[in-house]
């Protein structure tokens, strides 16, 4: 018995939160800027044999605080179920890393989270959160739609047992995330792992 549990605990449980242009266009999706929007690719590069990948397509106008809502139940429904909590990773892709920013704030549990192109003066100005967990964010400076860094949450009142950034210089802006490129890929199976750079 007590390998069956060892089993489901080897497992690594990762939600990947995809940007709003996938909402209005679907999972193929291309953005006259930036490109086509590698979903699959970019799902197959977070995926390995002992992890579970959950890549939900949503659809256009979901409200942040309510999907929010959903995947922290998930969270608890897994934890519940003897999942540790590091075994569980949230990935957020620029409106994927708000609404992963939503969840770590109400989420009490310290899982991962992994928070790409996801803050501008806008969501300090409009936003409380508290972070739980553990909390990775990746952005890049040549990013105009949300290409600044996180020392406002990171120096704010929070609740994360690690918080560590990284700046990328792809000059490719927000398209860095349209695709499974290594500079944010890397660090963040790395984060799905053992939480370290």
């Amino acid at each position: 018995m007590a390998c069956g549990i060892n089993v489901q605990n080897n497992k690594k449980y990762i939600y990947y939160l995809h940007g709003r242009i996938i909402e209005i266009q679907g999972k193929n999706a291309i953005s006259e800027e930036y490109g086509k929007y590698e979903f699959d690719s970019i799902v197959m590069a977070l995926s390995a044999p002992n992890h579970v990948v959950i890549a939900e397509v949503r659809t256009e106008n979901v409200v942040y605080n309510d999907y929010a809502n959903k995947v922290s139940k998930e969270i608890d429904s897994l934890i519940t179920t003897g999942v540790q909590p590091t075994d569980i990773t949230i990935i957020g892709a620029s409106k994927g890393a708000i609404i992963a920013s939503h969840i770590s704030n109400k989420n009490l549990n310290p899982v991962n989270y992994v928070l790409l192109a996801g803050n501008n003066g806008y969501q300090e100005q409009n936003n409380d959160w508290k972070f739980h967990g553990q909390v990775l964010c990746i952005y890049d400076l040549s990013d105009s739609i949300a290409g600044k860094n996180y020392n406002y949450w990171k120096n704010k009142e929070n609740y994360t047992n690690k918080f560590e950034q990284i700046e990328l210089k792809t000059h490719l802006g927000h398209e860095f995330l349209y695709k499974p490129i290594k500079e944010w890929i890397e660090p963040t199976r790395k984060w799905i792992l053992k939480q370290e750079l």
